[in-house]
């Protein structure tokens, strides 16, 4: 009676234990732990203080429980926001158990003070978690500013405009992710309007139309969206840095860019007149190459100051693009890159490189007419009507003389129209005058800019090399009109 009482007592025991027993755990490091949304983006325009909440979902979508060692905030007490995981509020959760096929809800909400100027326009943090030597993250980013916001639910989404947008200069907007442009639209921004974009953001003009319509003293002005005394002067902060994968809607197909900011894809007349573009990877990137449609120009860029770049300024792919009083300057590869063949038209412009953020090894300014295909065969585009007049090329390159600041490196050049007159450069190739590239250049002689150190690029001195053609422009990119120049100011006796 006793041995059976004793073997009845351990099999309820037995059968307890096993009834009350989790599924077992897996540790093998291919489990790993899904969530409803990698980005969770609070899209609200917040006019007061406030808070709203939104929920990531994260799943077990194994066979086996799971256990997620860490579950993290990772701005911690100072983030802007906060997290519940199970009914528990914090910034750090450890051994957090989830049943095969199971799911847990972490609440997430966030407060922000759109009334304080120090406050960035977008506010981000991460969830971090750790499941078995896994490290996944879900991303959380706020619009923080009361600002016109533009953009889709994740970074890496195209947001495509309404046809006809316009963009006034009542309220800042925010570029999130990659803004565009569709075919046979058109996108206006007027005069004053300040644009902030995001990292790895940028605008993508389709086969379409984009019209800054900015004015002397009422500029409108791109710049990444960090409102922090240290992202001032820092180059690099927005520009699409991927390739674009379109689906639906904007032109089907992959597009590869590599730091496009403005990124103008087979378009038509646009133009941009009195902008400020500055602290990107690649300010303006035009795509005309197998555009047969084309007419005209596809980008006119007048009155234009381009700064502070980590690649290149201006690039073109077998382009055409009329330019007048334009300033580009410091930039990590060159300030105007004009490749695969095409029509340019330059007046009094002022190509000026002193990159101080590392080294450069790319020419200020650099026009070729072919490019190497994916077999390593050279393909050859033609340039036609392309004319240069009354420019600057010039760089601290120059000055140390590690290598040219003006590169023309054309194949069949006897078959290419292209003019360059009254310019400055520097470059180790002979520039006298020929009857046919080459007219009245001035060559290796500094511009003696009144103070590139701190952005400067009026000239200093009334010297002959500062003398322009026989030509007449109007005003230059301040307004001034005291005679002839080159470059894109004149010289009025001072450097104010």
């Amino acid at each position: 009676m006793k041995k059976s009482l004793f073997f009845f007592l351990i099999t309820a025991v037995i059968v307890f234990v096993s009834s009350c027993r989790r599924d077992e755990i897996t540790t093998d490091s291919s489990a790993k732990i899904e969530f409803s949304t990698d980005t969770l983006l609070f899209d609200t325009v917040f006019t007061t203080i406030g808070s709203v909440t939104k929920i990531v979902k994260v799943y077990n979508n194994n066979a086996q429980a799971i256990q997620i060692g860490t579950i993290d905030l990772a701005g911690g007490a100072n983030s802007q926001f906060r997290i519940n995981v199970n009914g528990d509020n914090g910034t750090h959760f450890e051994n957090v158990f989830l049943e095969a096929g199971d799911s847990l809800f972490i609440f997430v909400e966030v407060t922000v003070d759109p009334t304080s100027s120090n406050t960035p326009y977008v506010i981000e943090d991460q969830i971090l978690f750790n499941t078995n030597g896994n490290h996944q993250v879900v991303q959380l980013a706020a619009w923080g500013q009361d600002a016109y916001f533009h953009g889709g639910t994740t970074q890496n989404e195209l947001y495509v405009l309404p046809c006809g947008s316009i963009w006034n200069n009542d309220k800042p907007h925010v570029i999130y992710g990659i803004v565009a442009v569709d075919e046979g639209c058109n996108l206006t921004i007027n005069e004053g309007t300040h644009v902030y974009v995001h990292a790895k953001s940028g605008l993508f003009v389709y086969k379409g139309s984009l019209n800054i319509q900015g004015s002397l003293n009422n500029e409108v002005v791109f710049e990444g969206d960090r409102l922090e005394a240290d992202y001032a002067t820092l180059p690099g902060q927005w520009g699409i840095q991927y390739d674009v994968q379109i689906e639906t809607g904007v032109g089907p197909g992959i597009y590869s860019v590599t730091r496009g900011g403005i990124w103008l894809y087979q378009c038509n007349s646009s133009s941009i007149n009195y902008a400020i573009i500055k602290n990107g990877g690649m300010g303006i990137q035009v795509d005309t190459l197998g555009n047969t449609s084309a007419t005209g120009y596809a980008l006119t860029v007048t009155n234009t100051k381009i700064d502070n770049m980590s690649g290149v300024g201006l690039f073109a792919q077998g382009s055409s693009i009329y330019g007048n009083n334009l300033l580009v300057t410091n930039c990590g590869e060159s300030c105007a890159n004009l490749s695969v063949g095409g029509t340019y038209q330059f007046d009094n412009c002022t190509f000026a490189n002193y990159w101080n953020n590392g080294n450069r090894t790319a020419p200020a300014f650099y026009l070729t007419n072919y490019y190497e295909d994916i077999n390593q065969n050279i393909q050859t585009r033609t340039l036609t009507n392309c004319l240069f007049r009354n420019c600057i090329m010039w760089g601290n390159n120059a000055t140390l003389g590690d290598f040219s600041e003006f590169v023309v490196d054309l194949k069949d050049p006897e078959l290419q129209q292209v003019q360059f007159k009254y310019c400055l450069v520097d470059t180790d190739v002979d520039v006298s005058d020929d009857g046919n590239i080459w007219e009245s250049m001035v060559n290796n002689q500094s511009p003696y800019f009144c103070d590139y150190a701190n952005g400067n690029f009026r000239v200093n001195q009334d010297s002959p090399r500062m003398i322009g053609g026989p030509f007449t422009f109007g005003p230059d990119i301040s307004g001034n009109n005291n005679g002839d120049w080159k470059g894109c100011y004149d010289y009025n006796g001072n450097c104010n």
